[in-house]
């Protein structure tokens, strides 16, 4: 009879199978935090246009004033991105450019998914830098959460110092 178990496949064995799989393959997958090896900070909007085309359902191009963005001398534009896949939803991102280049990226979400984001952000990067009642930062990961707008923000190199002293500021 023993053997006869053993030797007999079942419906279990297959869905078991499955399931050791996904498990051992979950590791190596990219969480939904990642932002999209096509996005590049420090990139001009020409050269990230066949990004949007391929990321957005729809997208704006906005100019704005540049005297309303302190990093921008000569332009301001803003890409509003609908239906940018993130964080297990599709979402509105916004895209800021600071003299034609990608500066941070602001990524919509809703107040009810804040203690999700902040677990699954806490995973990925540990601790955060600065935990306020505005927002969440991971200033050396260049990524925070914000409380008060239910919103992620991802930001370059080029501005992480300013990032860096405005967290510093507020949670002084």
């Amino acid at each position: 009879m023993r053997s006869q178990l053993l030797s007999t496949p079942t419906l279990a064995s297959p869905i078991l199978a499955a399931l050791l799989l996904a498990a051992a393959c979950a590791p190596a997958q990219a969480d939904d935090l990642d932002l999209p090896a096509a996005i590049e900070f420090g990139a001009g909007l020409e050269a990230l246009t066949p990004a949007f085309d391929t990321l957005c359902e729809s997208y704006d191009v906005r100019t704005l004033d540049p005297a309303e963005l302190p990093i921008a001398e000569t332009s301001h534009v803003q890409i509003d991105c609908q239906g940018f896949d993130h964080a297990g939803a599709e979402r509105l991102a916004e895209f800021v450019f600071a003299d034609d280049q990608l500066a941070f990226i602001w990524v919509l979400t809703e107040a009810s998914e804040e203690s999700g984001h902040l677990s699954a952000l806490s995973n990925r990067f540990g601790a955060p830098t600065h935990d306020t009642a505005g927002f969440v930062a991971w200033a050396d990961d260049h990524v925070a959460l914000r409380r008060d707008i239910p919103e992620f923000l991802y930001y370059g190199e080029a501005v992480a110092p300013m990032y860096r002293g405005w967290f510093d500021q507020m949670a002084g």
